[in-house]
């Protein structure tokens, strides 16, 4: 699915949401939750050759670990910040704010490793220069 695409869809789903607002509003956050469903799937399949090109440079570099701790890093954030902003719209700020809690969370616990490294290879150099 291209942008134009995209953004047609938007245009298309804001029209349908402006009628549902005035013909019955429960229906709205359905609506939002089907649109963003759509959207996330077409970003999805839009950035599959982005993830193999980051793969294939990182591979090539000998860091591979590293890209995979920043596409799980880069896919955690987009989906809290998609899930927070369709709570928000829904009016559940609330449920938002601990939905981008439990993202921050969950990227602390995914750097925990990558921390151990980063701590251990500074160890490695503090002992060489000693």
């Amino acid at each position: 699915m291209s942008t134009v695409q995209i953004c047609l869809f938007a245009v298309a789903g804001v029209t349908l949401a402006v009628l549902v607002r005035q013909w019955k509003n429960e229906f709205l956050p359905l609506l939002r939750l089907a649109l963003a469903i759509v959207f996330a799937a077409a970003v999805i399949g839009m950035s599959a050759p982005l993830v193999a090109y980051i793969r294939t440079l990182t591979e090539n570099a000998g860091v591979s670990g590293y890209a995979e701790f920043l596409l799980k890093a880069l896919g955690i954030t987009v989906l809290t910040q998609c899930c927070a902003e369709l709570c928000r719209e829904s009016g559940e700020s609330g449920v938002a704010n601990g939905v981008e809690l439990a993202g921050k969370v969950e990227l602390l616990l995914l750097a925990l490793p990558l921390i151990s490294e980063i701590l251990s290879t500074a160890r490695e150099l503090l002992s060489l220069a000693s």
